[in-house]
């Protein structure tokens, strides 16, 4: 003989939503001259944060370059992760974006024609990590280009970050009641 009995189906359910977002961020720097003159090679200055895609960033300016010989007359700047949400691209805490630096008009709210621009393609950014360039301009070509006016420059960083969340919804029970039915075999 077979029996039938009680059953339930178990369903459940995750998505993977993916969000991209694109901020973009003017670092207007005045006194360019003054800036240059009092700090030395591999000095940064920071900007204030912002936020993209959730996030707390930074850029990091270094008007006099890096300690490495080459880059010394060129000016540098990278794109820091200040702080993560709660709520990070990857599951290790660390969050994918793509920072491209160009250069701007000194008002910074238009870009001047053909702008030189800086693409550091996806990363993977965890707290303080830093993505960027050791040379976007040389001074010397910034000190002759339309870009320096009235000692005054300004460098625009288009941030894409790309959130992803996981999400998964809490189990459903759908009972299938049967009745204990004997069926008999006809022998």
């Amino acid at each position: 003989c077979r029996w039938r009995a009680a059953g339930r189906i178990v369903r459940t359910a995750s998505a993977i939503v993916s969000r991209p977002s694109t901020t973009s961020h003017v670092l207007r720097v005045d006194g360019y001259s003054h800036l240059v003159g009092v700090l030395q090679p591999g000095e940064h200055v920071d900007s204030c944060v912002f936020d993209a895609g959730g996030h707390s960033w930074r850029l990091q300016l270094y008007p006099n370059g890096s300690n490495d010989q080459t880059h010394r007359s060129h000016i540098g700047v990278f794109l820091q992760l200040a702080a993560a949400a709660g709520h990070p691209s990857d599951g290790d805490g660390r969050v994918r974006a793509r920072p491209r630096f160009s250069l701007v008009d000194s008002a910074g709210d238009k870009p001047a024609a053909a702008p030189p621009s800086h693409d550091a393609g996806f990363h993977s950014f965890g707290h303080g990590d830093g993505w960027g360039f050791q040379s976007i301009i040389s001074r010397e070509e910034l000190e002759r280009s339309e870009y320096l006016r009235d000692d005054c420059f300004a460098i625009q960083c288009d941030v894409d970050v790309t959130t992803v969340r996981k999400c998964h919804d809490h189990p459903v029970f759908i009972s299938q009641n049967f009745s204990l039915n004997r069926v008999s075999d006809a022998t």
